[in-house]
């Protein structure tokens, strides 16, 4: 692989080389990856319920989350370091969408698009990807397994409330024949006929 030494604007990268895959054309696209919560008031509201003695509410232990990816156009980037030394690539400095990335040796700072380097990025560490077809297919295999998820927990409540429909028409039922019987009922003698009858008072 073909190497090469890289101006940072201001100050030469200490005249160290970096290997020309860290480099993306500009007007070329790079991209990110972020986790959003779908419900954006569900900690809210799980909250109130959690506050609330004796609730009858039902909530998940979480809300669901949805792995957006981002695209970003290359405007412009440069080389240099890092507080601690490390070797980082910045993208379109100054700018609105700035981000930057660690370069790892022997890898380019976008690394391999996988598990690892997606659960990274999704827990706020510098990660970017020029691949944007594999970003999303990755990106997407985490939002199906949500979207399962969720499918299979609807299949759960829909046989809960199938059952909770169940118990009210057999309660219902019970109360019908209740009130069946109570019209069919036809005692054996004349209940409002009083003569038969003698009331004895004592004192």
């Amino acid at each position: 692989m073909a190497s090469i030494e890289i101006e940072s604007g201001l100050n030469n990268v200490r005249g160290q080389v970096m290997n020309i895959s860290h480099m993306l054309p500009v007007g070329a696209k790079f991209f990110q990856v972020e986790g959003k919560d779908i419900d954006l008031k569900f900690n809210e509201r799980k909250n109130e319920i959690m506050q609330t003695p004796n609730s009858p509410e039902l909530y998940l232990n979480r809300g669901p989350r949805a792995i957006i990816v981002q695209d970003h156009s290359v405007l412009s980037q440069e080389f240099t370091f890092d507080i601690e030394g490390n070797k980082v690539v910045i993208f379109n400095k100054d700018q609105k969408d700035e981000s930057r990335a660690n370069i790892v040796a022997g890898n380019t700072p976008f690394g391999q698009i996988s598990d690892d380097a997606m659960r990274d990025a999704l827990r706020g560490e510098p990660r970017i990807f020029a691949n944007g077809k594999k970003t999303v297919q990755t990106a997407n295999v985490l939002n199906r397994a949500e979207l399962d998820r969720l499918t299979a927990m609807i299949k759960q409540l829909e046989r809960y409330c199938d059952s909770l429909r169940s118990t009210i028409a057999s309660n219902l039922k019970k109360a019908e024949e209740y009130e069946k019987a109570i019209a069919d009922f036809k005692p054996e003698f004349d209940m409002t006929d009083k003569s038969g009858f003698t009331v004895e008072v004592t004192e």
